[in-house]
């Protein structure tokens, strides 16, 4: 029998806004990530407020602000009170996602939109799958069975099969990469075909990237380039999602005593740093193949980062060692007066690459 299946945009349609759907098989209705802007306006959510009351289920697709930022509000304060659903390494980054975005803003702004009690509350409403792990649902979503597979991206990225009487199929699949990446296998596009309903996006349709080898080449030469000239390079990365590619990149870079880099510190800021790093030795088995071969083989985990200082302030980052006392000194004071608007437009944290004392 075919279903009734219908897809409400709440958000992340027709602009770059983050994704937000309801989609409706039958009676069933499923949420489909609840992301939250930068800003957190009150505006965006109204619409997910009031129909929060009706989610059956949410699926949740990765861990950061834009795909869940608005999940803890919605406990908390929105009557969502269903179970979520969420692979292992989406739970425990979108945590650490959602305590650094918190404390960042607390810590700038009288911000209440959500406590961090709200943020404990909504994960630990979430039911924790592996990829391919099927799980049936009962009373009105009879007859659906819902699959995470993987989507590359960040760590736990999520492509959603919903299998609705065994016959029709309908995948959810955004922001999904199909490029191997240094910490991550591709999507796994040969786990769909033809499907009922196709619900996708088309960002970078149209955008052709540098290859891997030429892009690190890039972003060597110019902190090197920066640092010889007594520069400092600031990176803005997100907590714990495209951040950890970045952070073991640099770490392997400093290890190389021919780049030229080991005479310089090299620190990740955000306020949960150790834990993300933490978690991430953790989840090694959700990474590329490659980094399960080297981590198996060698029994040398790819996140035990021998060169990457982790700072949760300003205070500790500026104890990073660095020769001209002064000029550093000037640095975290101006980091510290533009604080504000920083975190207004960056509000996941930094990574700084700053000059040190050279090594003899």
């Amino acid at each position: 029998m075919t279903s009734i299946i219908k897809l409400h945009a709440l958000s992340g349609a027709r602009d770059e806004s983050p994704p937000c759907y309801m989609l409706q098989v039958d009676e069933f209705r499923f949420l489909l990530d609840c992301g939250w802007d930068e800003d957190f306006s009150m505006d965006f959510v109204k619409d997910l407020r009031r129909a929060a009351p009706q989610v059956d289920a949410v699926l949740l697709s990765y861990p950061d602000h834009l795909h869940l930022g608005a999940l803890p509000y919605l406990v908390g304060k929105g009557d969502l009170n269903c179970p979520i659903y969420a692979t292992v390494p989406v739970y425990k980054m979108g945590q650490m996602f959602m305590y650094d975005l918190y404390q960042s803003r607390h810590n700038s702004q009288d911000f209440n939109k959500f406590t961090l009690d709200d943020v404990d509350v909504a994960f630990d409403k979430i039911i924790q799958l592996e990829y391919s792990q099927s799980i049936v649902l009962k009373g009105k979503g009879h007859g659906l069975q819902i699959t995470p597979v993987p989507a590359g991206h960040m760590i736990g990225g999520t492509i959603w099969k919903i299998l609705k009487d065994g016959e029709e199929e309908i995948i959810y699949a955004i922001d999904y990469n199909h490029k191997k990446e240094r910490h991550l296998n591709g999507c796994q596009l040969d786990t769909i075909s033809r499907p009922s309903v196709l619900i996708t996006d088309s960002f970078n349709a149209l955008y052709n990237q540098l290859g891997r080898r030429q892009r690190d080449e890039q972003l060597m030469t110019t902190i090197l380039q920066t640092m010889r000239n007594d520069g400092n390079v600031l990176v803005a990365v997100d907590t714990a999602g495209r951040m950890l590619e970045l952070a073991q990149l640099m770490d392997q870079m400093w290890r190389n005593s021919e780049s030229g880099l080991t005479a310089y510190s090299l620190a990740l800021l955000n306020n949960v740093s150790f834990n993300v790093v933490e978690f991430a030795k953790s989840q090694v088995e959700w990474m590329s193949d490659k980094l399960m071969r080297t981590f198996e083989g060698q029994r040398n985990n790819p996140f035990q980062l021998k060169h990457v200082r982790l700072c949760h302030n300003l205070a500790e980052l500026a104890k990073v060692p660095e020769p001209k006392k002064g000029k550093r000194n000037e640095y975290i004071k101006e980091m510290e007066k533009s604080k504000r608007e920083r975190l207004r437009r960056e509000p996941e944290g930094v990574m700084l690459f700053s000059v040190c004392t050279r090594q003899a």
